[in-house]
């Protein structure tokens, strides 16, 4: 069986190691998009998907 410290020395290599892999952090700022652009994101796209969601509602209130 392996002593305390050397059980205690391997479980902090490996923490460390694994720890490691998030060292690549993006830091964002509030309200600021920063990736590419995004064509469902307009105005036209949320105004035309309002439009469809409008109709649905009209049709599916009209069967009834």
């Amino acid at each position: 069986m392996m002593p305390k410290r050397t059980t205690l020395c391997a479980v902090a290599v490996v923490t460390l190691m694994l720890l490691a892999g998030c060292s690549d952090v993006t830091m964002y700022e509030p309200g600021v998009y920063k990736g590419s652009g995004d064509d469902t994101a307009s105005e036209e796209a949320a105004e035309a998907r309002a439009d469809d969601l409008r109709e649905r509602a009209r049709t599916a209130h009209t069967d009834r």
